[in-house]
């Protein structure tokens, strides 16, 4: 039992690293995976089944519509894929590590050095940032609930 919820949280953690990085098709991936995860542990109970899928399916809608106009205001700047890249590799190791002790390694070793190489940084890519990280924990989330 143990080992098959750390086998589902590893595929969870990879559709939320793949939403980050990948964008439209992360998103797209997210829904297959975590609409099969639905259809392995609610394929008996139909509404379940039907309630979960709805909310997943909404869920990606809106994320598809924000990471499209969000991109058209930041233009894909490499600076998003670097940042989020290496915080989704932060992200995997919080299975091994707290999450705070986690987060304060990622913040020294990669986001102050990134704060201080880009100094005229727009403020859509923080929104951007800001709804990638929301958005792929959103995954986690529906994933644990399922």
């Amino acid at each position: 039992m143990l080992l098959q919820l750390i086998v589902l949280e590893l595929i969870l953690l990879m559709v939320a690293g793949a939403n980050i990085l990948w964008g439209a098709k992360g998103i797209l991936a997210g829904l297959i995976i975590v609409s099969a995860i639905n259809c392995y542990y609610n394929c008996l109970l139909e509404n379940e089944f039907l309630f979960w899928q709805i909310i997943i399916t909404l869920y990606v809608l809106i994320g598809l519509f924000l990471n499209y106009y969000l991109n058209k205001k930041t233009d894909q700047l490499r600076l998003v894929k670097v940042v989020t890249g290496s915080a989704v590799s932060g992200l995997a190791w919080s299975i091994f590590l707290p999450l705070i002790p986690g987060l304060l390694i990622w913040a020294f070793l990669i986001g102050i050095p990134l704060v201080f190489t880009y100094r005229k940084i727009p403020l859509f890519f923080y929104v951007q940032l800001f709804f990638k990280f929301i958005f792929s924990t959103g995954w986690l989330i529906i994933g644990n609930i399922i």
